[in-house]
């Protein structure tokens, strides 16, 4: 064809010659040149190749952690009952001697006291993988108290040094979206009030939530389910230590299932429920065999019935059928007390948040509890020695309940954020037990009634101060009121 005409199409340009080894002194570099590009591509990714950059791993490591100081005084009504045995002092020592001395210690219901308390918590939270968690913390603590992590200033003597304790170390995995399975010593995991658990408490074992509706779905109703396995106590292994004819196990468990739901109704209102059954497995006391125990060295065979840890409130018995030593009849007889309930606890937990005045929001939280294992008959045949009416006799019960109504923003986050609230709680002798309530609330446990009123205020991101002031009076037995003001100042990061 001629020039600018129609023809055949022109022919496609020759491939490019096949590239030519570099030699540098007759070496080939060609093969370095392509390790070295790799190299750089791994630097780069894992963030070595920039000077001052920050190894890949720890993107995936957080540190947090909370510092709270607190002003607290307890206040002592003056007509209190002097004569409260510290059981928890008893059963977590070698026990009361019934015929001798009065040795018991006493619970302090008649002078007030002033302190200073500091609660410091630290922990790491590294993303093993997409769908694997790790979470450990440290946190402060007086004892060994499941229920606080508050460390007494001054309580060591001598500007002494504190302990730290391992408050959590769990492994979670999420292998759905929607499932997350946790393992080892984690945070509580289910929603509930202080009616039931107390804030700082911390869960041993297994837990499992499914979520219904997507973690990034603004669903208007989204439901989940919670459960899990706990052991609570586990008998020592040589138990009992002095004696060559060993005690079976007497394992204490919790099981618990919660079947909860949000629900957005309207654009400035949102309801969330929860719905939950505890079941405690072991926990009541045990009277025990024909028992011989002069000594703190001595250990009957129920003596693991025993709680491990009390506060105050639940109706005890003793657990020992002491047998006097003949040599000594008049002698030592140490004795233990335990729980004369069983524990089957129901929750009905609800909150109602109104954003009519955003960003000011109110909030209607109302807890419900019942012990559906509690039997009074039962726990009058056994012979309490404590929770006893004007008449020397028993006189117990099986609910609780809480309502609160808080004012501005839930969680006083940004400087001038506020919050102001007002609640009324009241817990029978054997609603829930009472190692695991409230510490604060009648200085910890159940057998209380009375109201809660506080409020905080952001000073600046993420550091508020806060006042409360915590009434309470025993629902039954003799009397004991106490009041409680706590000034905190408090941060979290």
């Amino acid at each position: 064809a001629r020039g600018g005409g129609r023809g055949a199409p022109a022919a496609p340009p020759p491939p490019p010659p096949p590239p030519q080894d570099f030699k540098l002194n007759g070496v080939n570099m060609t093969p370095w040149n392509g390790m070295r590009a790799e190299v750089t591509a791994q630097a780069k990714s894992e963030g070595w190749a920039t000077p001052g950059a920050l190894p890949e791993w720890t993107q995936r490591v957080r540190v947090y952690g909370d510092l709270r100081v607190r002003g607290e005084g307890v206040f002592n009504a003056d007509d209190n009952y002097a004569f409260f045995p510290d059981f928890g002092d008893i059963n977590a020592g070698s026990g009361f001697d019934v015929v001798g001395a009065n040795n018991a210690p006493f619970v302090n219901t008649t002078r007030n006291r002033s302190r200073m308390r500091v609660r410091a918590r630290l922990g790491v939270s590294a993303q093993i993988a997409d769908w694997v968690q790790a979470d450990l913390r440290l946190a402060t603590g007086s004892d060994r108290s499941p229920v606080s992590t508050n460390q007494t200033l001054g309580g060591g003597g001598n500007l002494s040094k504190y302990s730290l304790w391992l408050d959590r170390a769990a492994l979670q995995l999420t292998p759905t979206d929607a499932l997350t399975l946790t393992f080892g010593r984690f945070a509580n995991p289910f929603w509930s009030s202080e009616l039931v658990f107390d804030n700082d408490l911390n869960f041993d074992g297994v837990a499992a939530r499914y979520d219904l509706a997507a973690a990034d779905d603004d669903a208007a109703f989204a439901p989940w389910i919670s459960a899990g396995l706990f052991p609570v106590y586990n008998t020592e292994f040589d138990f009992g230590s002095t004696s060559t004819s060993k005690t079976r196990s007497r394992d204490k468990w919790m099981y618990g299932a919660q079947l909860g739901a949000r629900w957005r109704f309207a654009d400035d209102m949102a309801l969330r429920v929860g719905l939950g059954y505890f079941q405690y497995d072991q926990f009541e006391g045990k009277r025990s065999s024909p028992c011989l125990a002069p000594t703190s060295a001595d250990s009957c065979d129920t003596d693991g019935s025993r709680p491990q840890f009390q506060q105050f409130g639940n109706t005890l018995f003793a657990l020992r059928d002491i047998v006097a030593d003949p040599a000594n009849p008049n002698g030592p007889q140490l004795q233990y007390y335990g729980y004369a309930s069983k524990f089957g606890v129901a929750d009905l937990h609800a909150q109602l948040q109104m954003d009519q005045f955003a960003p000011v929001a109110m909030l209607l939280e109302a807890d419900v509890v019942k012990n559906t294992r509690y039997n009074a008959t039962r726990v009058r045949s056994l012979g309490p020695v404590n929770n006893l009416g004007d008449q020397g006799v028993f006189d117990g019960g099986d609910m609780g309940y809480y309502l609160n109504f808080t004012v501005g923003q839930p969680k006083p986050v940004q400087p001038g954020d506020w919050n102001v609230s007002v609640g009324y709680k009241y817990l029978e002798s054997d609603a829930v037990p009472d190692g695991f309530t409230d510490s604060d609330f009648h200085l910890g446990g159940t057998n209380a009634r009375g109201f809660i009123v506080g409020g905080n205020y952001a000073l600046a991101r993420n550091t508020w101060v806060g006042l409360r002031w915590l009434s309470a009076n025993e629902i039954s037995g003799a009397p004991f009121a106490v009041d409680l003001l706590q000034l905190d100042l408090g941060t979290e990061f």
